[in-house]
């Protein structure tokens, strides 16, 4: 009766880790718990309680040599979506601080990094609410307590200062970028500006 080392599930399936294999969760009994090796050309299956602390069955054989790099990428991917849920923290930043800690014996398991950034970008919280009634005060107010939020419709809402829009009325051309795609939903219209 050997000891299972749990890894937080991916993909919605309990998994376990022995001697740098991993193994998902295929199936379960009043009893017990079947794992099945993660890659699925590998036939090696274990049973474990249902607590998942210990073999009730040893893992059968592989027909391959175990990975343990893969063990340190999944806890990797663990750390950056639990502290992109709670934090505030730019998304490089997570990143970097999560691979400081990283074992460079694991860095060819590695995902490119546009991938670990998707998957930060991912476990952030959208906001629900399309109305600013929610925003606190220090929200709708610059740091030098100037009005951020100017006007407030059902479906438009111009935040800037007075003195932002005192400059691009002052202005011959005005030159916008399309980050619309972060605003919510509802808030999305189309632009067109005429000269």
């Amino acid at each position: 009766m050997s000891s299972v080392q749990k890894l937080l599930p991916e993909k919605g399936k309990p998994m376990v880790s022995y001697l740098g294999y991993i193994y998902t969760k295929e199936k379960s009994t009043t009893a017990k718990i079947t794992f099945r090796y993660q890659n699925r050309d590998c036939k090696a299956r274990c049973n474990t309680n249902l607590s998942m602390d210990i073999f009730l069955s040893q893992p059968t054989d592989h027909n391959h040599v175990p990975n343990p790099e893969c063990i340190a990428v999944i806890e990797l991917n663990n750390q950056i979506k639990a502290q992109a849920a709670t934090s505030d923290e730019s998304t490089s930043s997570i990143l970097h601080s999560a691979l400081r800690t990283f074992p460079l014996n694991a860095a060819s398991e590695l995902p490119r990094t546009e991938i670990i950034m998707q998957t930060i970008c991912r476990q952030r919280q959208t906001p629900a609410a399309t109305s600013t009634d929610g925003l606190s005060d220090d929200l709708k107010k610059t740091y030098r307590a100037e009005d951020f939020l100017l006007h407030e419709e059902a479906y438009v809402i111009i935040f800037s200062t007075k003195a932002n829009l005192s400059a691009l009325k002052h202005s011959k051309h005005w030159l916008l970028m399309e980050h619309l795609k972060y605003a919510p939903m509802s808030f999305i219209s189309c632009l067109r500006f005429m000269h």
